[in-house]
């Protein structure tokens, strides 16, 4: 049993800091980071944010064991802040540390 725990052995990390671009009408607010599987497969996952449930899925393949990257952009109109967590949901149901930002209009 301990194997196969092991062979499914999934991790998500997410930037500490996103990169937000643009003006407030919208600012652009990018989130990178990566999955990794220890055992090929598919990998479903979603981003949850603060301010609705997550409703889109999305599949990264692994034909091998490794690391994909991900990327999520929140175009966000006006001031304001929020967050964003990477959510895995199967082989495992495993997050990323929660992401705050903050975008100021100057």
């Amino acid at each position: 049993m301990t194997a196969l725990l092991a062979a499914l052995a999934i991790k998500a990390v997410l930037a500490p800091k996103p990169a937000i671009t643009g003006g407030c009408n919208p600012a652009r607010v990018h989130f990178t980071g990566s999955i990794s599987s220890a055992a090929p497969g598919p990998v479903r996952y979603t981003w949850v944010r603060s301010d609705k449930p997550s409703t889109n899925t999305f599949v990264l393949d692994f034909d091998k064991p490794g690391s994909r990257p991900v990327t999520y952009d929140w175009l966000f109109k006006g001031p304001g802040e929020g967050w964003v967590v990477l959510q895995v949901i199967s082989p495992e149901n495993v997050h990323s540390e929660k992401v705050r930002f903050e975008v100021s209009c100057r």
